[in-house]
């Protein structure tokens, strides 16, 4: 179920738990949306889509893939993606993903930030280098490019569509942290992304 707050020229999408197992994201998505709901005017101009549950049956289920065994995030229609059982035979074969899909579409993003787990850094795809190396400031992860996997979301949004990709790869025990102690470490950088090219503060 998306969220919106604020209206603008100026949109960001910031979404979670794509994977069903990397679950500390959500929390930290619904701490941005009090935060911004209690700091009103850090929306002037711009517009925030939020997606705190991108695969609500994988949370549920603590699995990465969706209740169909598809790993969502290698289901979107790119120059390298790979049909097969585990990404799906077609492109957006999965409700949630053509969800997704529908949301960017709609909305149009001009950078979208992702959150996963476990992998400890800030990734990005197409032009997003200089947010990824904005938020990185604010929070102890490095910046690191991983590469684009097929059929994923930053290979569809980033490579495909030039939207300004981010990946907050938190690490594997950010799941162990109560929602405050997670805002405390990662909400600054997340609110570098919302006010970019601002400064948070």
């Amino acid at each position: 179920m998306i969220q919106i707050l604020g209206q603008g020229d100026d949109t960001v999408l910031v979404m979670a738990t794509i994977h069903g197992n990397e679950p500390a994201g959500t929390p930290l998505v619904n701490k941005l949306i009090d935060h911004l709901r209690s700091n009103r005017s850090l929306l002037e101009g711009r517009r925030v889509v939020f997606l705190p549950v991108a695969n609500p049956d994988g949370l549920a289920a603590n699995t990465r893939e969706n209740i169909r065994r598809i790993d969502l995030n290698r289901n979107f229609d790119t120059a390298n993606r790979v049909n097969d059982e585990t990404n799906g035979f077609r492109p957006l074969s999965e409700p949630e993903s053509r969800a997704l899909e529908s949301v960017i579409r709609e909305y149009r993003p001009s950078r979208i930030v992702s959150i996963h787990q476990p992998l400890t850094c800030i990734d990005y795809d197409g032009p997003g280098r200089v947010l990824a190396a904005r938020m990185a400031q604010y929070c102890d992860l490095p910046l690191k490019k991983l590469g684009a996997k097929p059929g994923s979301l930053g290979s569809y949004t980033g490579e495909s569509l030039g939207i300004a990709t981010i990946t907050v790869e938190l690490p594997a025990d950010a799941s162990r942290l109560s929602d405050q102690a997670l805002w405390d470490k990662y909400g600054k950088a997340l609110l570098a992304a919302v006010l970019y090219p601002q400064h948070p503060f």
